[in-house]
Formats: C-alpha cells, structure tokens, sequence
C-alpha cells in the first residue's frame, strides 16, 4: 500500500467479516474454491457471535459470489476466476500483511487494535500528522 487510495480500498475489503474470513484462510492455502470459501464462512458464521439464525450455505456461497469476490479482486488482494470458481490470493505489501494481522487478532482475540500504528504501516499519509 502506497498512497490513500490503497489504504482506503484495503480498510473496505476488511470492513466485512465474510471478506475478512477469505482472506485468513487464503493466506494459509493461497488458493480455494468458492465452494471451499462458502463452507469456510458459513461454519465460522455459525460457530461465533453473530446473527441468531441459521446462516445458510448457498446465501453465503451467492454473497461470496457476487459480492464479496468481486470487491476483493477489485481492491487487489484476491484474483476471482468467476468461471472456474476459483480464488487465489495476491502477495500482499507490508501494510497489507499488518492490517489483516490485526483484523485477524481482533476477531479472534480480546487484543484491540492500535490504529495508529496500523495507518502508518500501511502507508497512510495522514496517520503521521494525526490527518
């Protein structure tokens, strides 16, 4: 990440948690099927806090599909073969790699997250200044 924009575009792929599941799991096998991904988020969903129904494995596999897929091969982290249903991750720069480091301790920690810090590894400009 190496300007604003970057940052901004990373920061919206991580402000959804099914997006944020991809990912973790990405960075540990590279590369998954939407299926693969679907069973992933829908099992994550159902054994944390979150919405008191059943979460359902083809919404999530649609979602997946349509929505968050797509959000991150536009942010640059993922590239979405909609064809095939494949996924595969994208190296991520440092900034990258230290913002889902810290999205990935605050799901599954008590640990908060210093934001500061976080802004100036990714390249924030305006983390520095308090801008």
């Amino acid at each position: 990440m190496n300007n604003g924009g970057n940052t901004s575009r990373l920061f919206g792929a991580l402000a959804d948690r099914d997006r944020r599941i991809v990912l973790y799991y990405l960075r540990e096998h590279e590369s998954a099927s939407v299926g693969t991904l679907a069973d992933l988020v829908t099992g994550w969903a159902e054994a944390g806090p979150g919405p008191d129904r059943p979460v359902a494995r083809e919404d999530v596999r649609v979602a997946l599909h349509h929505v968050h897929l797509p959000a991150l091969d536009a942010a640059g982290l993922v590239e979405y073969d909609s064809d095939e249903g494949r996924v595969t991750l994208v190296p991520l720069s440092a900034g990258g790699e230290a913002a889902v480091d810290a999205a990935l301790a605050a799901d599954t920690t008590e640990a908060g997250v210093d934001l500061d810090a976080l802004l100036a590894s990714a390249g924030d400009p305006g983390a520095e200044d308090g801008g």
